[in-house]
């Protein structure tokens, strides 16, 4: 299994006040597959997408992905983790403004030990003939696959995506949508989203849902839809 998930546990303190972000996680993804995280606002959603990327911890329990416990690891290990080995995809698009779209994407490839050349990536998103413009100058869904592009050129081995369709209208979440699935099929890259939005759940291998920091659906996807059949 590529990822998996054991008693995962998180809790938040401000002064005597505790809040159990998340309660005995426990799921598991395999290689090349994508999840969907579900749940409402406050369901821990944000949390489990940020100790598996390694930028918060848990309280105990334990995360392996492709085969390495990351809980074990310390702070140099965890930052070598996140820049090798995870993308990350945002609900707002975190460019740099006074870069060129090729810029934004290669100052990814500088950090990287083994990159994409920047051209390839571009291509792959269908941004090579913008690549000299700046993010001001894009739509929400172009900067979007901006986004995409910078998270993959280190081809990590998984990538993690916040709301990334969050800040975007139908027509352009739903060629997000194709996109990341697009990318998973062609770099057998392992995908984790979590959202709001049940609909997007379609695209999913594995579906789980959360409440309360709690799992309460932990489901495989018999039915998986193309991007472009999903409806909200």
């Amino acid at each position: 299994m590529f990822l998996e998930l054991t008693n995962v546990n998180k809790t938040y303190k401000t002064g005597d006040v505790s809040f159990k972000a998340l309660a005995n996680i426990n799921f598991s993804l395999e290689k090349g597959n994508i999840g969907v995280i579900l749940g409402p606002s406050g369901s821990g959603k944000s949390t489990l997408l940020n100790v598996i990327g390694g930028i918060d911890i848990t309280d105990n329990g334990a995360i392996f992905v492709d085969g390495k416990d990351i809980t074990e690891l310390n702070d140099r290990e965890l930052t070598n983790y996140r820049r090798e080995e995870v993308g990350f995809i945002f609900q707002f698009y975190n460019l740099i403004p006074n870069l060129t779209v090729y810029e934004n994407v290669e100052v990814a490839a500088n950090i990287s030990k083994n990159p994409m050349k920047v051209e390839e990536v571009l291509d792959a998103v269908g941004l090579l003939d913008l690549k000299d413009r700046f993010p001001k100058e894009l739509s929400g869904g172009q900067q979007q696959r901006v986004s995409i592009a910078r998270a993959i050129i280190k081809k990590p081995k998984l990538l993690l995506c916040d709301e990334p369709t969050g800040a975007l209208d139908y027509n352009n979440a739903i060629e997000i949508l194709k996109l990341l699935t697009d990318i998973n099929k062609k770099y057998n890259t392992t995908i984790l989203i979590i959202t709001h939005n049940t609909a997007i759940s379609g695209i999913a291998n594995r579906i789980v849902r959360l409440r309360s920091g709690e799992i309460i659906e932990n489901k495989y996807n018999d039915n998986i839809l193309p991007a472009e059949r999903v409806e909200w």
